[in-house]
């Protein structure tokens, strides 16, 4: 009697052990379940948070970009200014306009050809050739000396430079041009003695005649 107690004693507490044991198992694997659907939640809200905020970012830099646009497009374009040239034709020296005839105050612009000019009022002139620097600045050379000149002949012709410049053109924004007077040369060399001449003629602002 007292082996067939003992025994159901132990069937029942196997019993109860094996029963507390599936609880528990339950309860670890519904903790386990619980925890995994806490951690989707979060990944995703972590998902829709980063999302949102890269909209965001992207909504803003759009945004400034349509700024930047707009103030670019509201600020005024400016026009360039062509820049001023040196016409061909024939300029008379402002300030000498009664000259009508060009006896000695005009000047004759031209690339192509000879052209003259006048040192001493009626009694020294010489032949030059014009070239370009640029658009607005242009060089005189020394040809030779007039044949129909009165005064200079004892002048060295010969000795001064032909490749250095005796005066310069430069255009000015109203249509005009400026002469600048450098005077001869010789071998590159300021022909000091003859440096002025011509200046007190030739030098000034000349405007389309």
């Amino acid at each position: 009697m007292k082996k067939v107690s003992a025994a159901l004693i132990f069937c029942i507490l196997l019993f109860n052990s094996c029963k507390e044991t599936n609880n528990n198992e339950e309860f670890s694997s519904d903790d386990s379940t619980y925890e995994k659907t806490e951690n989707t939640k979060i990944d995703s809200e972590i998902n829709e948070n980063s999302n949102a905020t890269r909209t965001s970012s992207s909504e803003d830099e759009d945004l400034e970009e349509t700024k930047s646009d707009s103030n670019n497009n509201d600020k005024p374009t400016t026009s360039v200014k062509p820049e001023p040239t040196i016409a061909a034709g024939k300029f008379i020296k402002i300030g000498e306009e009664q000259d009508n005839s060009c006896a000695c105050y005009c000047l004759s612009v031209n690339y192509s050809s000879n052209s003259e000019l006048c040192l001493t009022p009626s009694k020294m002139y010489i032949n030059i050739r014009m070239a370009k620097v640029s658009n607005q600045v242009s060089n005189i050379f020394l040809v030779s000396p007039s044949s129909k000149n009165l005064e200079g002949k004892d002048m060295p012709w010969d000795k001064f430079d032909k490749d250095s410049p005796i005066a310069t053109l430069t255009s000015k924004s109203n249509g005009e041009i400026e002469m600048d007077w450098l005077g001869f040369s010789i071998n590159g060399d300021l022909a000091i003695d003859y440096a002025i001449l011509g200046k007190k003629t030739l030098e000034g602002t000349y405007k389309k005649k």
